[in-house]
């Protein structure tokens, strides 16, 4: 169980480091083309930054609920009959 738990935890913070470092390369290459081309593609980026942020309030909103269910890292559930 309690590996589980470990790997749910993991899973969530993968998630997060994925979607940081997207965000960071995305907004590393918006910055090249506004130097390259003096423009950038204004609706690209709100599309792009916002659907990470949805992802984020995503994943905030599973922990929340996990932790209001009683579901907290640390405890484990007695499956042994």
């Amino acid at each position: 169980m309690r590996g589980k738990r470990r790997r749910e935890a993991k899973t969530s913070n993968v998630i997060l480091l994925v979607l940081g470092l997207f965000a960071f390369g995305f907004i590393a290459a918006m910055t090249v083309i506004f130097c390259v081309k003096g423009s950038v593609p204004d609706t690209l980026i709100q599309y792009t930054l916002g659907a990470g942020g949805v992802e984020a309030l995503l994943l905030a909103g599973i922990k929340i609920s996990k932790v209001r269910a009683g579901d907290r890292p640390g405890e484990e559930e007695d499956t042994h009959g």
